[in-house]
Protein backbone atom coordinates (compact mmCIF):
# COMPACT_ATOMS: atom_id res chain seq x y z
CA UNK A 1 0.00 0.00 0.00
CA UNK A 2 1.55 3.84 -0.82
CA UNK A 3 0.10 6.43 0.85
CA UNK A 4 0.53 10.67 -0.66
CA UNK A 5 -1.13 13.68 0.69
CA UNK A 6 -1.58 16.76 -0.81
CA UNK A 7 -1.12 19.68 1.59
CA UNK A 8 -3.63 19.22 4.41
CA UNK A 9 -7.23 18.47 2.91
CA UNK A 10 -6.68 14.87 0.97
CA UNK A 11 -5.17 11.47 1.67
CA UNK A 12 -4.22 9.06 -1.43
CA UNK A 13 -3.52 6.06 -0.86
CA UNK A 14 -3.13 2.75 -3.28
CA UNK A 15 -4.23 -0.55 -2.55
CA UNK A 16 -2.96 -2.67 -5.09
CA UNK A 17 -4.41 -6.13 -3.78
CA UNK A 18 -7.72 -4.60 -3.93
CA UNK A 19 -6.42 -2.50 -7.33
CA UNK A 20 -8.59 0.31 -5.62
CA UNK A 21 -7.19 4.00 -4.98
CA UNK A 22 -8.69 5.26 -2.21
CA UNK A 23 -9.22 9.25 -1.72
CA UNK A 24 -9.84 10.49 1.88
CA UNK A 25 -11.45 13.92 1.93
CA UNK A 26 -9.55 14.78 5.53
CA UNK A 27 -11.86 18.33 5.94
CA UNK A 28 -14.25 20.93 4.20
CA UNK A 29 -12.44 22.00 0.58
CA UNK A 30 -12.60 25.33 -0.90
CA UNK A 31 -13.39 25.19 -4.97
CA UNK A 32 -10.04 25.39 -5.73
CA UNK A 33 -8.76 22.66 -3.55
CA UNK A 34 -11.55 20.31 -4.69
CA UNK A 35 -10.42 20.92 -8.36
CA UNK A 36 -6.52 20.62 -7.18
CA UNK A 37 -7.84 17.58 -5.10
CA UNK A 38 -9.31 15.67 -7.77
CA UNK A 39 -6.20 16.83 -10.70
CA UNK A 40 -3.60 14.76 -7.84
CA UNK A 41 -6.32 11.95 -7.67
CA UNK A 42 -6.18 11.36 -11.91
CA UNK A 43 -2.24 11.68 -11.30
CA UNK A 44 -1.98 9.45 -8.81
CA UNK A 45 -4.18 6.80 -10.06
CA UNK A 46 -2.56 7.12 -13.46
CA UNK A 47 1.17 6.39 -11.79
CA UNK A 48 -0.92 3.51 -9.95
CA UNK A 49 -0.60 1.67 -13.12
CA UNK A 50 -3.86 3.10 -14.21
CA UNK A 51 -6.41 2.43 -11.48
CA UNK A 52 -9.70 2.77 -12.39
CA UNK A 53 -11.72 1.87 -9.32
CA UNK A 54 -11.71 4.94 -7.26
CA UNK A 55 -13.24 4.60 -3.40
CA UNK A 56 -13.39 8.54 -2.45
CA UNK A 57 -14.53 9.31 1.33
CA UNK A 58 -16.52 12.28 1.37
CA UNK A 59 -17.30 12.00 4.34
CA UNK A 60 -15.73 15.16 6.19
CA UNK A 61 -16.41 17.34 3.26
CA UNK A 62 -20.08 18.76 4.37
CA UNK A 63 -20.92 21.05 1.20
CA UNK A 64 -20.28 20.77 -2.48
CA UNK A 65 -20.78 23.95 -4.83
CA UNK A 66 -23.37 23.85 -8.06
CA UNK A 67 -20.31 25.34 -9.74
CA UNK A 68 -17.90 22.26 -8.80
CA UNK A 69 -20.32 19.35 -9.81
CA UNK A 70 -20.67 21.11 -13.15
CA UNK A 71 -16.92 20.63 -13.58
CA UNK A 72 -16.83 17.08 -11.90
CA UNK A 73 -19.70 16.57 -14.51
CA UNK A 74 -18.41 18.75 -17.37
CA UNK A 75 -14.86 18.69 -17.50
CA UNK A 76 -13.20 16.39 -15.05
CA UNK A 77 -15.06 12.68 -15.68
CA UNK A 78 -14.63 13.04 -19.30
CA UNK A 79 -11.02 12.88 -19.34
CA UNK A 80 -10.73 9.59 -17.09
CA UNK A 81 -10.96 7.66 -20.12
CA UNK A 82 -8.00 9.32 -21.64
CA UNK A 83 -6.18 9.43 -18.98
CA UNK A 84 -6.66 6.37 -17.56
CA UNK A 85 -6.99 4.12 -20.49
CA UNK A 86 -10.93 2.16 -19.55
CA UNK A 87 -13.70 2.93 -17.88
CA UNK A 88 -13.53 4.60 -14.07
CA UNK A 89 -15.44 3.41 -11.01
CA UNK A 90 -16.03 5.56 -8.42
CA UNK A 91 -17.59 4.61 -5.17
CA UNK A 92 -18.69 7.61 -3.05
CA UNK A 93 -18.84 7.18 0.84
CA UNK A 94 -20.67 8.88 2.33
CA UNK A 95 -21.83 10.06 6.36
CA UNK A 96 -25.19 8.73 6.55
CA UNK A 97 -26.81 12.20 7.14
CA UNK A 98 -25.36 13.45 4.09
CA UNK A 99 -27.29 10.95 2.07
CA UNK A 100 -30.57 12.00 3.74
CA UNK A 101 -29.27 16.27 2.73
CA UNK A 102 -29.19 15.15 -1.02
CA UNK A 103 -32.10 16.68 -2.32
CA UNK A 104 -30.86 18.24 -5.61
CA UNK A 105 -33.15 17.14 -8.46
CA UNK A 106 -30.84 17.63 -11.05
CA UNK A 107 -28.09 15.35 -10.00
CA UNK A 108 -29.10 11.67 -11.95
CA UNK A 109 -30.12 8.97 -9.54
CA UNK A 110 -27.30 6.88 -8.40
CA UNK A 111 -25.88 4.29 -9.69
CA UNK A 112 -25.31 6.30 -12.65
CA UNK A 113 -22.83 6.24 -15.97
CA UNK A 114 -21.33 8.77 -17.37
CA UNK A 115 -21.28 8.01 -21.28
CA UNK A 116 -18.25 5.45 -21.85
CA UNK A 117 -15.67 6.87 -19.43
CA UNK A 118 -16.73 6.88 -15.22
CA UNK A 119 -19.75 5.46 -13.87
CA UNK A 120 -20.68 6.14 -9.51
CA UNK A 121 -22.04 4.74 -6.76
CA UNK A 122 -22.90 6.23 -3.67
CA UNK A 123 -22.39 4.60 -0.07
CA UNK A 124 -22.33 4.77 3.86
CA UNK A 125 -20.82 1.93 4.59
CA UNK A 126 -16.72 1.38 3.60
CA UNK A 127 -17.07 -2.47 3.32
CA UNK A 128 -20.25 -2.29 0.69
CA UNK A 129 -18.04 0.57 -0.96
CA UNK A 130 -15.44 -2.07 -1.70
CA UNK A 131 -17.39 -5.04 -2.61
CA UNK A 132 -19.20 -2.97 -5.39
CA UNK A 133 -15.65 -1.74 -6.80
CA UNK A 134 -14.13 -5.05 -6.64
CA UNK A 135 -17.29 -6.26 -8.52
CA UNK A 136 -16.18 -4.03 -11.67
CA UNK A 137 -13.98 -4.97 -14.41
Amino acid sequence: MTTTSLADFLQLTHRSDLGIVTARWTRPTTSPELRAGYQELMRYATSCESCRRWLIDSRRRTQVDARDVHWLTEDFYPLLRQYLGGHVYLAFLIAPYQADDVQDESLPQLPHTHGDYCSLNQFTDEGEAVRWLCSRV
